[in-house]
């Protein structure tokens, strides 16, 4: 008797948890993602800008920066967090900024706008994950 109310019950939690899994899929719009990649000068690193943004109620946009291997595909830069090294809320202008500038082989300048309004500054890290990479960040004024 035992097992008969066993599974039964665990077969309503099954029958629960998919019907809430069509329920999100259906009511949930996916966030787009978009891709644009800067080549250092020696073609060996590549910083990848990331973007995923979401129109829906409410709306949000985020942008990310991923130092990668020149040879590898730009998705492959949202794969680890590791590979970022600039992570924040999208500009008023999502053309504007972050903007990404090789100085160098390994020298690398994003250059972002301060959000007024956002919650909280732009997670950065000045070192990419190989450790050979030097990124600098500069703030630009809207």
């Amino acid at each position: 008797m035992k097992a008969k109310t066993f599974f039964i019950g665990f077969f309503a939690i099954v029958a629960l948890l998919g019907a809430a899994s069509i329920y999100l899929a259906a009511t949930v719009e996916p966030a787009e993602k978009s891709y644009a990649a800067v080549t250092a000068p020696d073609n060996k690193y590549k910083a990848v800008k990331i973007t995923l943004s979401r129109g829906g109620n409410p709306p949000f946009c985020v942008d990310g920066i991923a130092v990668i291997l020149g040879v590898y595909p730009d998705d492959f830069a949202e794969r680890d967090r590791a590979y970022l090294v600039y992570s924040g809320p999208c500009a008023a202008n999502r053309a504007a900024s972050p903007k990404i500038e090789w100085l160098s082989a390994t020298a690398l300048q994003i250059t972002y706008t301060k959000q007024a309004a956002a919650a909280k500054s732009p997670a950065v890290k000045d070192l990419d994950v190989t450790k050979t990479v030097h990124v600098t960040f500069a703030i630009e004024n809207q």
